[in-house]
């Protein structure tokens, strides 16, 4: 009677701490240095937030990265930050800032299509309630999935637009109550932001002699 009461009772606790996870999320791009400098001064502008509605609704019994309360600020502004944090730091252009003083080379501008992620509870776990104690078995009751779907495009000053670059990048798993994925679905959305921005750099860099001032 004891054991059965010591795992019930676990099995309760592995179900209160999934639906009472709390974090914050921040965006954040990991990457090298660029493999080459293009010589042009960019001013960037704040991305336009274009992702569904649902990207930002809470995860029921779980977390979303983007809900209000669990973000740091604007998605817009902080992907915006992000990218220019990170193209400033790895050299991709001789200088990128928010303001450049006299006239830019260049102007970047931003489409953000999809920017969520998502963690908690699958429907085997709803399903599988009135007999939770299977959790214990191994079974994958608990699922992440998230997506990062950017656009990015450059032109002159007052002129038309020179190139758009976009590029995705989706993760999912499922996993059981012993590898809890809610406290890790920051590190995994920043993981698919930075893939998706190394392949838009990369496709930057490629068209070096046409952006090069």
């Amino acid at each position: 009677m004891k054991k059965a009461l010591i795992v019930v009772l676990g099995v309760g606790v592995a179900a209160f701490s999934i639906s009472c996870t709390s974090f914050t999320y921040k965006p954040a791009i990991s990457l090298n240095a660029s493999p080459k400098t293009i010589k042009a001064t960019v001013q960037i502008e704040t991305f336009a937030d274009e992702t569904p509605p649902a990207d930002k609704w809470k995860q029921f019994g779980g977390v979303s990265a983007t809900e209000p309360g669990t973000l740091a600020g604007e998605l817009a502004i902080e992907v915006t930050d992000a990218v220019l944090t990170d193209f400033s730091n790895n050299l991709v252009f001789d200088a990128i800032k928010k303001k450049v003083e006299g006239e830019p080379d260049l102007i970047m501008n931003g489409r953000i299509h999809r920017f969520y992620g998502k963690a908690g509870p699958n429907a085997v776990f709803w399903f599988t309630i009135p007999v939770d104690i299977v959790w214990l078995c191994g079974v994958p009751v608990l699922r992440d999935k998230g997506e990062v779907d950017l656009e990015i495009s450059l032109r002159r000053p007052g002129g038309p637009v020179l190139a758009t670059y976009r590029a995705k990048s989706q993760f999912g798993k499922w996993y059981t109550i012993y590898n809890n994925p809610t406290m890790g679905i920051g590190t995994r959305l920043n993981r698919a932001f930075s893939e998706c921005i190394a392949n838009i750099r990369q496709q930057i860099v490629n068209d070096a002699a046409k952006l090069s001032r």
